[in-house]
């Protein structure tokens, strides 16, 4: 089922104000100044050159509408925000709210792309536009680093020696695995442009003897060898179907026999009547990318059998799937 709708939460829908006063906020960096205690608005605006007046309506409009809280000496975090948006805090998470804010004029053409089937967005940022790459890695590594080493427990690679991470970015799950089972030996395979944030990752970990790297396109190149596991993360909703197809065949070759592949992603959930959030990103992946979208995990059923994996198990709803290549006969 989706959200229940009332009249008030129809027009709250139709209000854009919320959310941009939200980003505002992350942009003008109001919560790291907040971590140290309360301050009034217009100490605040001295900190980050700001109108008094103008700061202190945002700072009120941020606590109507729950980010903040006010008392007489001032403004303060709450405490589940500052985990994300305190700038010193280990799991910030602003520079994901700056992208959402850069994307705010790619949002305003929604009603033209739903019309032409046509993406605004071309070429892949990771190749393109480096910059933005390694900051969207950034992002994606503080992100993992809070379900990685819980994915790398519910998973037994006991029995498994090697290891391969396909599109691997920030190698934060290649460390997670390799951390819970210190006898694995991985490679990550990636575009150069992104090894160049995996190697200073790595080297911060002690782990660049562990984790090896290498460069490539997953989709053009030939992969690095045959491995016990293969491990796929956030790539399929970049790509198309037929790529996604293509790419489940090259990672059978890339598989031993006996051995096991992990396809980690965002599924639409497979009820009609109730997609899941990952249906709403899907939109976002349509309106911020060439040729994105989230599948429903059927899709990816059919290519891991359609390329000759079996034993298709779910390890996490909606998120994680393994499967075994058969053992030759």
């Amino acid at each position: 089922m989706g959200q229940t709708v009332s009249v008030p939460s129809l027009f709250q829908l139709g209000y854009y104000w919320e959310a941009k006063i939200f980003l505002t906020s992350v942009k003008l960096d109001l919560y790291t100044p907040l971590a140290n205690g309360p301050k009034t608005a217009m100490a605040l605006a001295e900190n980050i050159e700001a109108d008094p007046d103008a700061l202190e309506r945002l700072m009120d409009a941020l606590v109507s509408i729950g980010l903040l809280k006010k008392d007489e000496t001032g403004y303060t975090n709450i405490p589940e925000l500052a985990e994300f948006l305190v700038k010193t805090s280990r799991f910030y998470m602003g520079e994901l709210m700056l992208l959402q804010d850069a994307e705010w004029d790619h949002w305003g053409k929604l009603e033209q792309i739903v019309k032409t089937g046509k993406p605004i967005v071309t070429g892949n940022i990771f190749k393109s536009r480096p910059e933005i790459g390694a900051t969207v890695l950034s992002v994606l590594n503080r992100m993992a680093q809070r379900v990685a080493p819980g994915l790398a427990e519910k998973i037994d690679l006991s029995k498994f020696k090697s290891f391969l991470d396909v599109g691997g970015g920030a190698g934060t799950f290649s460390m997670a695995f390799c951390k819970r089972y210190p006898h694995l030996k991985a490679m990550l395979f990636d575009l150069p442009q992104t090894l160049q944030v995996t190697e200073v990752n790595l080297k911060k970990a002690g782990m660049e003897n562990q984790v090896l790297l290498k460069g490539g396109d997953f989709n053009l190149d030939p992969l690095p060898g045959t491995f016990d596991v293969v491990f796929l993360s956030d790539i399929l909703h970049y790509q198309t179907e037929e790529e996604n197809a293509a790419l489940f065949l090259k990672l059978y070759q890339a598989t031993q026999p006996g051995g096991m592949i992990i396809v980690k992603d965002m599924f639409i959930n497979a009820d009609p009547g109730s997609p899941g959030w990952n249906a709403v990103f899907s939109i976002h992946m349509m309106v911020y990318s060439e040729k994105g979208r989230c599948f429903r995990e059927d899709a990816i059923r059919r290519w891991l059998t359609q390329a000759g994996f079996g034993d298709i198990q779910e390890i996490e709803r909606n998120t994680v799937l393994s499967a075994r290549r058969p053992e030759l006969q």
